[in-house]
């Protein structure tokens, strides 16, 4: 009889079928899953970076166009058919009148730059000096410095042909899909969010307000001051307003100066050939008319949709426009704006502002 005095043997944990399948404890698994998806989630994101106008656009578009999408929808209009009106109403609007703005721009800007270097008032002034100072000098480098600036950024908006189109196919066909689906998916959104079902909705709500609040307080009263000075520059006889137009459009995120920028020098210039007349007119004009657009439009938008601060607007709209060119003046703030209003929500669901006031107390 053979006695066996070995301790017996402790059976092997029994493992689930995909971690005895990957021979790897349970969290390892876990973890390394996790890592794959975070990976993969970064180089997507990394390789959509070039079409952020397109999404960003699409994104814009649906807040602009849902109430009249929700409008046609209560008057019993297929959800199909809604979305296609919807969508031929950004393109007769916005695309159309755009893509004709920024054909006029290509052929104008040249001519507007070369006019900066060789115009009237740079003639008159290249050999005043104010001592040392070679004035005439420096306003023709700052004449061309602005001309450069200006073609860079303003063409930016349509560099790189194929990527513009594929850019606009996005947010057309993003515009199209959120339309038919975006109450479909967005519980199914929700359920990824890191927030509450009150948090996340809070979210969504903020995200409209301050996309209507870019939307109006900054594109259309930019819209208005850029068309107002160009049709001053044109019934006063001054060369390549649609240009200056353009120009003042972006310059009037800028606080306090604004688009004044603009029709100063232009009042300069005419005071300086001899046109004291028209100089006066240009003046009164964008004193009284022009910069009181702020003071009349964007309290109106705050009052209805929301505010946005002016030191928002200006680091949105350059930093905006250097990255994606003329869009950038909606983009750039549009995007710091959802920034901050995401902290405001972490802050509100995880205490952030109380993390941080016990560690400095600490």
């Amino acid at each position: 009889m053979i006695i066996n005095d070995k301790p017996p043997v402790a059976p092997a944990p029994i493992l689930s079928a995909d971690a005895a399948e990957l021979n790897v404890p349970r969290p390892t698994g876990k973890f390394r899953a996790a890592a794959i998806l975070i990976v993969l989630g970064f180089s997507i994101v990394w390789a959509m970076i070039p079409f952020a106008p397109g999404i960003l656009g699409a994104a814009v578009f649906y807040v602009v166009t849902i109430p009249g999408f929700r409008w046609l929808m209560r008057k019993h209009v297929p959800r199909s058919l809604a979305a296609t009106l919807m969508l031929l109403v950004v393109l007769l609007v916005i695309l159309i009148p755009g893509g004709a703005l920024l054909s006029v721009l290509i052929d104008e800007i040249p001519t507007a730059i070369r006019g900066l270097d060789t115009g009237p008032l740079v003639q008159r002034v290249q050999h005043l000096r104010f001592g040392p100072i070679n004035v005439g000098e420096q306003v023709a480098r700052a004449s061309g410095s602005i001309g450069s600036w200006v073609s860079s950024r303003v063409l930016g908006a349509v560099g790189g042909a194929a990527r513009g189109t594929l850019n606009l196919v996005i947010a057309l066909l993003g515009l199209y899909y959120l339309l038919l689906a975006a109450e479909e998916v967005w519980p199914r959104v929700k359920r990824y969010l890191p927030f509450t079902d009150e948090d996340s909705e809070d979210l969504r709500n903020k995200f409209y307000e301050v996309t209507m609040a870019t939307v109006l307080g900054v594109v259309v009263v930019a819209v208005v001051q850029g068309v107002l000075v160009g049709a001053a520059f044109a019934v006063l006889g001054l060369p390549n307003a649609i240009v200056w137009g353009t120009v003042t459009a972006i310059a009037s995120v800028l606080p306090l100066v604004g688009s004044a920028l603009v029709w100063v020098p232009a009042a300069i210039v005419l005071f300086a050939t001899g046109n004291v007349g028209q100089a006066i007119g240009l003046s009164i004009f964008g004193g009284v008319v022009v910069s009181n657009i702020d003071n009349v439009m964007r309290p109106m938008v705050s009052k209805r949709v929301g505010n946005l601060h002016p030191l928002t607007t200006l680091l949105g709209a350059f930093a905006g426009i250097e990255y994606v060119g003329l869009i950038g003046v909606l983009l750039g703030p549009l995007a710091i704006t959802w920034f901050f209003e995401l902290l405001v929500i972490y802050d509100k669901e995880y205490g952030l502002t109380d993390r941080f006031n016990l560690m400095v107390k600490s």
